[in-house]
């Protein structure tokens, strides 16, 4: 009788195979058990049916999170709302640490506060600025769609930056033209 194989082992092994989409091969080299034995398993747990469903699953998530990307997105730049960019520079934030396989996003604070449209813009302004470094950095996964999504992020920057830039300040009391023209009318020169 062959030695008896932990648990563990064969779940890990059924992961490997479903999740990491390992061959039977790799996932035999990674676990030690043979690639007869993770056939067997394979037939008597439909692991080809599991791998099957998991990524038509994980495809949907992906496409459904494109979509939910492109509403926000869409509705952010209607709005100009503080919470929408917000929501999007938060979403384009995660969408990059995910892209690019990172578990840290440098630059990017993880709880941000957004109090005014100005708290808002520089969140965005952020977060653009860190999906556009990640797309640099890996230029094979650059698309036109990233671009396109990028062109779009920072037209609403600029679009937010011009509806609620602060409107210059006059300055109060008489211009320095204007004292001079009433210090020659009393002085009586011309």
């Amino acid at each position: 009788m062959g030695k008896e194989i932990k648990w563990e082992t064969r779940e890990y092994a059924e992961e490997l195979y479903i999740v990491d989409g390992l061959t039977f091969e790799q996932v035999a080299e990674k676990t030690g058990v043979s690639v007869s034995q993770l056939k067997n398993w394979s037939a008597a747990e439909n692991w080809r049916g599991k791998r099957r469903e998991y990524r038509q699953a994980l495809g949907e998530i992906k496409r459904n999170t494109v979509l939910l990307r492109k509403r926000l997105i869409a509705k952010a730049l209607q709005s100009l709302d503080p919470q929408d960019v917000y929501a999007v520079s938060r979403l384009e934030a995660a969408a990059g640490k995910s892209g690019s396989g990172e578990t840290e996003s440098p630059g990017v604070s993880e709880a941000r506060e957004i109090r005014t449209p100005e708290d808002a813009i520089e969140a965005l302004q952020e977060a653009v600025e860190h999906r556009l470094n990640v797309m640099l950095s890996q230029p094979g996964a650059l698309t036109l769609s990233a671009i396109k999504d990028m062109k779009k992020a920072l037209e609403l920057i600029d679009e937010m930056k011009a509806r609620y830039r602060e409107p210059e300040v006059r300055k109060r009391g008489l211009s320095d033209e204007t004292v001079e023209d009433i210090r020659r009318r009393i002085l009586g020169i011309s």
